[in-house]
């Protein structure tokens, strides 16, 4: 028995060694599968060294000796060392994995919610059956080894008997449905399709069926990950399945060992052999899948748009406005048509007139237009960006919508003649305001990560605070090989009250840029960092008229997690294009286009760089040119789980005829290196 003790306390330490030395950071890091994976395999060959060294002639012998008490001697030992191997694989479900895993896998199952319930032929529910199968038996297991490494080293009556356990481990070896040498081979062939199971061969490894059907379908829409992450996301449990299987083998077969039916040490190192040739060809299957998807995220439109909480509305900058002609000039003519008035001002008002009834604008009247001399308008309520909920003219033409009545105030407007003989006609004309309290300003402010604390960001978004819109980060701590502790992510803390285009202390152009009719164009990049690089802020900048998006990119160690010289080495990237550049951009043209808000279709994204929109005043058919579009999506960009970003980007999304949103998409970190560097 002192050998055995001595020789189990070695392992414990050893092991408890490899468990401290997997991290890089304060918090707990738990191991990637490849670490574990390649841990536990090394631990089960330890265990079959181990339990070979130990004296099997230890208490034979003896008075009080039986004929059982050796085998359960033996058993309890293999329960014991079992017990460490089974500590390992579980340690990252109880850390904050498990939530994790639970969402990736059941992303999967959402698959089968596709209009056959099968993709190119591969029924999900048929490889989630494999995952239950081995899942069970390993629960099983698990209960063996609790009580048996407890109970069994003080009291032999208080374990599972020989016969239960030699019972369970017998079908844990046979080639059957529902066994782990099956199910293993099972899922193997779903991800190398190898050899031809359910048509696999013919349509392509279940990485790629997953990509394709992601790619082209809205249910990316529920993954909160890219594409490329979620496939490196599903293929850990997957991993850690099939090595909970393979370790159900290999202590069936230590049982069956002990029990005296077989050395069975061939057939352990020709399966460990094998499977670790099976993981190669895995990972190799998962690589190509990985280069071959996108690791771009962005939010799909959310099932009810909700001002203010899903997105934002820029105030009007060019607005829909009814005036007439008689105010628009200082001699209070009526001797032009409206057509004349391409640019103006209103000069004077009448307090019996319309122009008494609505607020004044405080810009410029631009291309004034006849419609019709008399109509009935419906007012917006106070407090309303609006001016006009729509505007009904006499012979029938009706600008805006209608349809639900008006939730305002009713105005009769008719033009009228000037000494009975001079028509003084009502105009349709765009109003430029230049209203400070309206909500023109973007911050040019960074948005930053704490390098200093090794943290980077994890998720944009935009926020609108003080009447200025603000691009701001998520930041979490970094760990080794890309993790990302959960518990520490938490968005950065917008500037403070004092930082508003009403401080005099700030500039525009340098703090904040306000928009304008000649200075409302935002740029549409992606901007993604060099190998090796992650980002670690965000900012607007101005490049003429635009607006242009920056990130700082910094250095990082992958496999310690740690930022190299932060400081030193961070910088800024962007794409300085114009479209006066050699490589000129592009304008994505929104004009004469509806609320967003006011289609179910789903938005298609429009990512890509060198291009650019302009805000815009919406339809004067159907919105009155009441509204400023595109609105801009104000939903979290944030993967989950965390990761480190390799870029950020502005994108636009929408439908033909609508004005769209624009957001922030992000570019998850590529762990291909990882499972290079296994």
């Amino acid at each position: 028995m002192l050998l055995f003790n001595k020789t189990l306390l070695c392992f414990a330490v050893a092991l408890t060694w490899v468990s401290m030395n997997t991290g890089g950071t304060e918090l707990t890091v738990p191991d990637n599968a490849f670490v574990i994976t390649k841990q536990v395999l090394d631990l089960i060959t330890e265990t079959w060294d181990l339990m070979d060294s130990i004296d099997e002639q230890d208490d034979i012998g003896k008075d009080n000796a039986t004929v059982a008490w050796p085998i359960k001697h033996l058993e309890s030992t293999a329960l014991r060392l079992y017990g460490y191997i089974v500590d390992k694989i579980d340690a990252p479900q109880k850390l904050e994995t498990d939530d994790v895993t639970a969402t990736v896998l059941d992303g999967v199952k959402k698959l089968q919610n596709t209009a056959d319930g099968i993709l190119n032929g591969i029924q999900i529910s048929d490889l989630m059956m494999s995952v239950r199968s081995i899942e069970n038996a390993y629960k099983i297991m698990e209960e063996y080894i609790r009580v048996g490494r407890h109970s069994g080293q003080t009291n032999a009556n208080q374990m599972y008997s020989s016969y239960t356990l030699k019972k369970f481990a017998e079908p844990m070896l046979h080639y059957s449905v529902g066994s782990p040498p099956k199910e293993i081979l099972k899922i193997h062939t779903y991800i190398v399709s190898k050899q031809k199971y359910n048509n696999l061969q013919k349509q392509g490894r279940i990485f790629n069926i997953i990509k394709e059907s992601m790619e082209n379908t809205i249910m990316l829409c529920d993954q909160k990950q890219s594409v490329r992450q979620l496939l490196f996301n599903l293929y850990t449990p997957l991993l850690l399945v099939q090595l909970k299987g393979t370790t159900l083998m290999q202590f069936s077969w230590l049982l069956l060992h002990i029990h005296k039916e077989g050395s069975f040490i061939f057939e352990s190192h020709t399966q460990l052999k094998k499977f670790k040739e099976m993981m190669d060809e895995q990972l190799n299957a998962l690589k190509l899948s990985i280069e071959a998807s996108s690791n771009d995220y962005w939010r799909c439109d959310p099932f009810i748009h909700v001002k203010d909480e899903t997105y934002l509305e820029v105030a009007p900058i060019m607005q829909g406005f009814i005036e007439n002609e008689i105010n628009m000039n200082s001699k209070q003519s009526c001797l032009r048509t409206c057509k004349y008035y391409d640019v103006a001002e209103v000069k004077q008002c009448s307090p019996k007139e319309f122009c008494a009834r609505q607020n004044k604008c405080n810009g410029l009247l631009l291309n004034c237009e006849f419609i019709d001399s008399d109509m009935r308008i419906c007012q917006s309520p106070h407090g309303s960006n609006r001016r006009y909920e729509y505007i009904q003219y006499k012979r029938g033409t009706v600008l805006g919508d209608n349809s639900k009545g008006c939730q305002g105030v009713w105005s009769k407007v008719d033009s009228w003649r000037k000494f009975l003989v001079v028509p003084c006609s009502y105009c349709f004309c765009l109003c430029h305001t230049s209203d400070g309290m309206s909500d023109h300003y973007f911050s040019l402010r960074p948005s930053l990560s704490d390098i200093s604390q090794n943290k980077v960001v994890t998720g944009v978004r935009f926020r609108k605070s003080n009447r200025m819109f603000h691009l701001q980060v998520e930041e979490g701590l970094l760990g080794p090989r890309g993790y990302i502790h959960e518990l520490s992510r938490r968005w950065v803390d917008l500037p403070g009250p004092g930082f508003s285009y009403t401080n005099e202390s700030l500039r525009d152009g340098v703090d904040y840029h306000t928009l304008s009719w000649t200075s409302r164009a935002i740029d549409l990049d992606n901007v993604v960092a060099p190998k090796n690089m992650i980002v670690t802020g965000v900012k607007f900048r101005r490049i003429g008229s635009h607006l242009n998006i920056e990130a700082r990119i910094t250095p990082l160690d992958f496999a310690t997690g740690e930022l190299i010289k932060p400081n030193e080495k961070s910088y800024w990237i962007g794409n300085d294009n114009t479209e006066y550049s050699k490589a000129r951009r592009t304008e994505i043209d929104i004009s004469n286009s509806d609320l967003p808000i006011k289609v179910t279709t789903p938005s298609k994204p429009y990512i890509s760089s060198n291009k650019f929109l302009k805000f815009t005043y919406s339809s004067k058919d159907r919105d009155v040119s009441q509204t400023t579009l595109p609105f801009i999506d104000a939903q979290n960009v944030a993967p989950y789980p965390g990761t480190p970003l390799s870029g950020v980007g502005i994108y636009f999304k929408g439908i033909t005829g609508h004005g769209g949103y624009i957001g922030p998409n992000v570019f998850t970190y590529d762990f291909i290196q990882s499972i290079d560097s296994r």
